[in-house]
């Protein structure tokens, strides 16, 4: 039995220009309909993906144009395995790039700061439940395939690996189109 995470595509979308906080909620909306980069990935990555007899897909539209890059269309798409959310941040005094936002606000999440201190609790009860669907999954097939989030990977990650699961190989890290593989140990 193995389930396999796998972060999208990268997005085309620039994360380099100046921002406030406040303005990150229009930034992430457009980062979530913006298009990918089509470049193929990996050899390893599309024969896992290839060889996996369930293939599965968040709800957002970069995952399923990422399976179709390599001709694979998910099996079922689902919100449980939807990216973390950022707490919301009113603030218009500061600008940095997207990318710097992303970090900050993410440590504030995990640090439980922001208007939405609920953010990370919610993510990990979320995270947790997707973890458990996809063992449930793998009893019923063999290997299981994630095209999802790096953030919500990382949740899931940790619940595997406290469920008696085990990373058995990575390739890319936490880039896009990187992957781990996870096998229970008995």
């Amino acid at each position: 039995m193995k389930i396999l995470l796998i972060r999208h595509a990268k997005v085309l979308l620039d994360n380099t220009q100046k921002i406030t906080a406040s303005q990150m909620n229009i930034w992430v909306e457009a980062y979530n309909h913006a298009p990918i980069d089509i470049t193929l990935p990996s050899k390893e990555v599309v024969s896992h993906i290839k060889c996996a007899d369930m293939v599965l897909a968040s709800s957002l539209s970069r995952t399923a144009d990422s399976l179709a890059v390599i001709d694979v269309v998910p099996k079922e798409k689902n919100s449980l395995f939807d990216e973390v959310t950022l707490p919301e941040s009113k603030g218009t005094w500061l600008k940095l790039s997207s990318k710097t936002w992303l970090v900050l606000l993410r440590l504030m999440m995990l640090a439980g700061f922001g208007k939405k201190s609920k953010v990370y609790t919610e993510a990990k009860q979320r995270a947790t439940r997707a973890s458990e669907y996809l063992v449930a999954l793998s009893n019923k097939h063999d290997s299981v395939a994630l095209m999802g989030h790096g953030g919500m990977h990382w949740l899931m990650g940790k619940e595997l690996e406290s469920l008696g699961w085990e990373c058995v190989e990575q390739g890319g890290g936490s880039k896009n189109w990187g992957y781990k593989v996870y096998a229970l140990q008995l």
